[in-house]
């Protein structure tokens, strides 16, 4: 805590040298080998399977593995498991692992590693919020939920040789679901031993990165681990300081307290001018949907979909997306974006027509007699308030609708979320966690996932993702996913907003970054050198 003080004031010191140019500046108390960039909030959780947010799942990207990942080109590769065959009929996948993975205690992954961890996932009664995702499509997860002892098609061949036997009826996506930074291996020895908070004080993983300290809301550090079984990280140390004011994260960057940081968007064009940073600045692509949440079970009006609709067809949002944006993020018309195999590019979605929205609230019979409206704003970064207030004054000046912006800290907004009961509306975003539709259809919307956070619940959708997981080609697949996402978009409980971009500031000393569009935008640093 001591620290982030030190960093507000140097905060506040730096305004009025930002607002006259931008100094050079070397490192600040770095230590050799270390690197540095920000988490945007306290971790809610380092438990990967319930690590589903913005904090803590780049965690467990970099202490953790998982059998397959994708590269910075978004294809699929060896991870956990060094090759992988699969059968004829495309029902069954024969992993042969890597014998040098260990856990970060020392002790060789087994395949019976891998079976431990994906059951303890799949447990009922520990209601993992990633189970659905990764394992739905194995056979016997279904009679697991319902108390069979193991998954049936989940099976040790030999200590180095994992195979699962898939389900006909769900078996989607399924290589693009073990890539989901989730769906790893844990040891067992340190999840019985640790108790309920087990993470706290250490880590189960066979990452690259290796736990060493959480001082809660101040920061995380990682060491690098010599043992990593696809070669040491170039770093040593990674410093994860929990800064939660992207103008803060930004002073820091520019102090040499920080190596990489997003760009805030309200600084970006200053940036891009400015002779110094300019050169350190650059773009990425990024698999991200902003989005507003309507929850109907919070807020009666909103059960009438005329009502949703009303509210989505009031939001300019094109105009905000060049206003407010300036172009840099732009308008989306559907739920699934660019950077996702199969996105829909043509469809239209619901268009902004203000008449059209009156007129549906008028039908509905709730013109003028709406009750106010709290939108709450994921405070993880400044975009939901920057899209947050014109939307506020055009759900006023075009409905009628006395709504108002609420702001909380991330850990509690996470909470809340989850809950699923709290917020009447919501403003946030949902990053890739893996390259595939099922990662936003399957997981946001389907009325049987727990992360359906507006309680979404149309029968005739979850049919269609059904019908989409069993298609026998991934073409069938994706023409049934455009059917339930247009569906969805027509629904309006989720209302799509903007598709965004990356935007960073990395050090010139900082080599081998490599980038995707997935999570925070980057790969787990295993690669990265930091050259002084």
């Amino acid at each position: 805590m001591a620290q982030r003080t030190l960093a507000s004031i140097l905060a506040v010191a730096l305004v009025a040298v930002i607002a006259a140019g931008w100094p050079s500046a070397s490192a600040v108390g770095q230590v050799a080998g270390t690197f540095r960039t920000p988490l945007g909030g306290e971790p809610a959780t380092l438990d990967p399977y319930f690590s589903v947010d913005s904090s803590s799942g780049p965690l467990t990207a970099l202490m953790y593995t998982t059998l397959v990942a994708f590269d910075s080109g978004g294809r699929l590769v060896p991870a956990g498991a060094r090759s992988w065959d699969i059968s004829p009929n495309g029902l069954i996948y024969t992993f042969h692992l890597r014998d040098n993975v260990k856990f970060h205690g020392g002790r060789k992954v087994t395949a019976a590693d891998w079976k431990w961890s994906f059951e303890r996932m799949g447990d009922p009664t520990l209601k993992a919020l990633v189970a659905d995702v990764v394992l739905s499509g194995v056979t016997g997860y279904d009679a697991y939920q319902k108390g069979a002892a193991e998954i049936a098609g989940l099976k040790v061949v030999d200590p180095q040789t994992l195979q699962l036997v898939l389900n006909p009826s769900h078996r989607g996506g399924f290589l693009n679901r073990l890539a989901y930074y989730a769906a790893v291996v844990l040891d067992k020895d340190v999840v019985e031993k640790g108790g309920k908070g087990w993470f706290g004080t250490r880590d189960a993983g066979s990452g690259p990165f290796i736990f060493k300290e959480w001082v809660h809301n101040s920061r995380i550090t990682l060491a690098g681990d010599p043992n990593f079984a696809q070669g040491p990280p170039k770093i040593s140390r990674l410093e994860l300081p929990i800064v939660t004011e992207a103008s803060t994260q930004l002073s820091e960057y520019v102090s040499g307290q920080l190596d990489l940081v997003q760009v805030p968007l309200a600084d970006f064009q200053r940036i891009k001018a400015d002779p110094v940073l300019s050169k350190e600045l650059f773009v990425a692509p990024r698999a991200q949907i902003l989005f507003l949440g309507l929850n109907a079970r919070v807020y009666e009006a909103f059960k009438d979909a005329r009502v949703r609709r009303a509210i989505a067809m009031a939001i300019d949002r094109a105009k905000i997306a060049q206003t407010v944006f300036f172009g840099f993020y732009r308008p989306a018309n559907s739920i699934v974006p660019p950077g996702i195999p199969g996105f829909y590019a043509d469809y239209k979605g619901l268009p902004y027509d203000p008449a059209q929205a009156k007129k549906l609230l008028e039908e509905a019979g709730v013109a003028g007699k709406l009750p106010p409206l709290r939108i709450a704003m994921n405070p993880f970064t400044p975009i939901a308030q920057m899209a947050g207030e014109p939307i506020v004054a055009m759900l006023r000046a075009n409905l009628g609708l006395d709504a108002q912006l609420e702001k909380t800290e991330f850990s509690n907004f996470i909470a809340s979320l989850n809950k699923r009961t709290v917020y009447q509306s919501f403003l946030t975003g949902w990053s890739a966690d893996y390259l595939d539709y099922s990662d936003y259809l399957d997981l946001l919307l389907d009325s049987r996932s727990v992360l359906d956070r507006v309680n979404y619940n149309n029968p005739e959708f979850d049919k269609l993702i059904d019908q989409a997981n069993a298609a026998p080609t991934e073409s069938r697949r994706i023409e049934i996913y455009h059917k339930a996402e247009a569906l969805a978009v027509q629904d309006a409980q989720f209302v799509p907003l903007f598709f965004s971009q990356f935007a960073m500031l990395k050090k010139p000393y900082v080599q081998g970054l490599e980038t995707t569009p997935m999570l925070s935008g980057w790969l787990p640093f295993t690669r990265v050198s930091v050259q002084k």
